[in-house]
C-alpha cells in the first residue's frame, strides 16, 4: 500500500486582498484553507464545464448539428491569421 502526499499551494498576496479573504471566509464560518479550497474547486469547475459541457435544447439539436458539419465560411481576416507564422510582424 503506498501512502498519498497531498499538495500543497503557497500564495503571497497583497494585505488588502488578503484582508478581505479572510474576512469572507470568516463570513462564511470557514478557516482560510478551507475557503480558499472551496473557491479554487468551484472556479475550476466553472472554467472547466466551459470547455466540456454544451447545453442545446433537444429541439435545436439537429440544427446544432448541421452547424457542425458543414464546411466553414471563408473568413478571410481568420484565414490571414492562421497562415501568419508565430512572432511575424
Amino acid at each position: 500500500m503506498s501512502a498519498t502526499r497531498d499538495d500543497r499551494l503557497t500564495v503571497v498576496l497583497p494585505t488588502d486582498e488578503a484582508g478581505t479573504i479572510r474576512d469572507a471566509a470568516e463570513g462564511e464560518g470557514l478557516s482560510l484553507e478551507s475557503f480558499a479550497v472551496e473557491a479554487m474547486k468551484r472556479y475550476a469547475r466553472e472554467v472547466l464545464a466551459d470547455r466540456r459541457l454544451f447545453r442545446v435544447p433537444d429541439t435545436d439539436w439537429s440544427a446544432f448539428e448541421a452547424l457542425l458539419e458543414s464546411p466553414p465560411s471563408d473568413a478571410t481576416r481568420l484565414r490571414r491569421l492562421l497562415d501568419d507564422e508565430p512572432g511575424a510582424e
